[in-house]
């Protein structure tokens, strides 16, 4: 496994030093780039230029700057005295990529982002040093952030600028020259190899890999990389859950058995992680070589290993937004906890839900996890739909759908018979019918002849519930 990835970035290493004549001097920062290899450039999530050589006593070497490093950014900053020094600083910083850092005094940075060009960012100024924000208009990205506020003293604008490659370096540094704005270069390594490695340890199933991952996501400042290593701890976790039926293929030390001797939804989900083959025709189910080969071996031991309690416990706190602030690691600790099922993710679930500033695919992805536990979320869910607000309530009762038994129906009968919320009441009979019982269905009954004489949409909805899961004959 180690091999693997040192061979990574050998390669890369090999790639940088090869053939690349096409070079810029930069006589501003005294430095000398190069274009990144073609071989590497819009790869792995890698762009940018390719530090060549720094003048003594140059800019470039009192940044600390050093050879072989990757420029991915060039910063311009600009110094914020006048009403037309804000305006001119911020249709520079907006009009090549809708994105800008903007300083106020004593508050932190905030990045503000529109969604097309052409979009105003929303904050009108007056006065000179100090320039004030006279007025916030509404709709606009400066109108949504909560930290910007009318008075507020506005110190300095900062254009990030993403390099691409070697003229668009030379362009950028061309254009902040002309606007007399201070210049920064924001190197990074070839981040995308290292996420390639991360993805590996996924992709290899091996357990040795779950430690690994959880070291990176719990202390890499990257955050390309603890996105990558959250992605493949979920696919680890995916992986584990097919170990039983592996375990068929190990125990009877080949690579090929009958298809319908095997349980199907795990077939499917092994064929989509490219594992094995099924032709339903000739009955067989093949493992793909190497991995699915492989991982005959593996699977006992990653089994145990992702269900020890250590990602447990390490998901649940990364579900919470005053843990993570990045929702794709989030959502992706939310799916493996949805795939694990433990009953102590129950409270840590339920506040997710119950969190109106989350955002609405979180929270369905809490509830969709709180659903998987089954029964013993039930109560959670119903302490959730009695207190929370609208989204939770929807979600929770869809939830109690999902789980079924004797509480979670009588619950969600009770609660459509008092509810009055027409979107809620939609969701519940939705509910009530996925458990389909006969005391479902009388209440779907009751339900329906209390809107007999109404045209609305509820009535509607029940209808075409019993339509569906009505016998053909009655």
């Amino acid at each position: 496994m180690h091999k693997k990835i040192l061979l990574i970035f050998i390669y890369v290493g090999v790639l940088l030093t090869l053939g690349c004549d096409n070079v810029y001097y930069d006589e501003r920062l005294h430095i000398e780039v190069k274009r990144l290899d073609s071989d590497l450039e819009n790869r792995w999530s890698t762009s940018g230029v390719v530090v060549n050589s720094i003048a003594v006593n140059g800019a470039a070497e009192k940044a600390d700057l050093s050879t072989g490093e990757l420029i991915s950014y060039v910063i311009g900053e600009y110094p914020i005295y006048s009403s037309a020094d804000f305006s001119r600083a911020v249709k520079k910083a907006m009009d090549d990529d809708n994105n800008m850092l903007l300083y106020l005094k004593n508050k932190q940075p905030l990045r503000i982002a529109t969604r097309k060009s052409g979009d105003k960012v929303g904050i009108v100024v007056e006065g000179d040093d100090p320039v004030r924000i006279k007025n916030i208009i509404a709709g606009t990205p400066a109108a949504n952030s909560k930290n910007i506020q009318i008075g507020d003293i506005v110190e300095k604008i900062v254009d990030e600028r993403k390099i691409q490659g070697l003229k668009d370096y030379q362009k950028t540094i061309d254009e902040f020259a002309t606007q007399n704005a201070s210049v920064t270069l924001r190197t990074t390594e070839l981040i995308g190899v290292k996420i390639a490695a991360v993805t590996a340890l996924g992709n290899l199933g091996d357990a040795r890999a779950v430690d690994a991952l959880i070291d990176i996501l719990k202390n890499n400042r990257d955050l390309a990389l603890r996105k990558a290593a959250a992605r493949s701890l979920e696919r680890l976790v995916a992986l584990s859950e097919l170990s039983d039926l592996f375990q068929h293929f190990q125990q009877e030390n080949v690579n090929q058995l009958p298809a319908d001797m095997l349980d199907r939804s795990q077939l499917e989900s092994a064929e989509i992680l490219g594992l094995l083959l099924v032709d339903r025709t000739a009955n067989t189910a093949t493992l793909e070589a190497p991995f699915g080969i492989q991982f005959r071996h593996r699977s006992e031991a990653l089994h145990q290993k992702v269900n020890e309690g250590k990602l447990v416990e390490l998901t649940e706190q990364y579900i919470q937004k005053d843990t993570e602030p990045d929702q794709e690691i989030r959502r992706a600790c939310l799916s493996i906890l949805g795939v694990l099922r433990p009953t102590s993710a129950i409270d840590p679930l339920s506040k997710v839900l119950r969190d109106k500033d989350e955002i609405p695919g979180i929270r369905f992805q809490a509830g969709l996890g709180l659903s998987h536990i089954g029964e013993p979320a039930a109560d959670a869910l119903i302490a959730v739909f009695n207190e929370a607000d609208a989204t939770a309530k929807d979600i929770a009762a869809s939830a109690l759908g999902n789980i079924g038994g004797t509480v979670a129906r009588d619950f969600l009968i009770n609660a459509l018979d008092t509810t009055d919320d027409p979107a809620i009441q939609l969701t519940l009979v939705d509910a009530i019918a996925k458990i389909g019982d006969e005391s479902s269905l009388s209440a779907l009954d009751r339900q329906r002849q209390r809107f007999q004489e109404d045209d609305s949409a509820i009535r509607i909805f029940i209808d075409e519930v019993f339509s569906r899961i009505r016998t053909p004959q009655e």
